[in-house]
């Protein structure tokens, strides 16, 4: 285990050496305080998560199209519907062949 770079040897040193130096009425007080911020911590960091989600899914009843996706979600184009492409033989005249603009396909120059 390792809080804040120490290991357990070098924790239970400092609380010893605080012990000592407080003594074992303020050492109580000093616990009990520190265990009330640190529910009070608790308890404030829940409710800030609490109210973010809260807001993410009030923002989730908007229209699929205005989301963007999470990041690292890769987003996939709009593909074209099937329909649009129909009869659409990519610029060729009837023959199949790509006619060059301003030729007739007549063969003359």
């Amino acid at each position: 285990m390792n809080i804040m770079g120490m290991g357990m040897m070098e924790l239970a040193v400092v609380l010893l050496v605080a012990f000592l130096v407080l003594g074992p009425g303020r050492t109580i007080d000093v616990a009990r305080r520190a265990g009330r911020t640190l529910g009070d911590l608790r308890r404030t960091f829940s409710e800030v998560t609490d109210a973010i989600s809260a807001e993410e899914r009030g923002r989730g009843q908007g229209p699929p199209s205005s989301q963007s996706p999470p990041p690292g979600v890769p987003s996939r184009p709009d593909l074209p519907d099937s329909d649009d492409g129909a009869g659409d033989d990519g610029g060729t005249d009837d023959g199949g062949r790509a006619s060059a603009p301003g030729r007739s396909g007549d063969g003359r120059g």
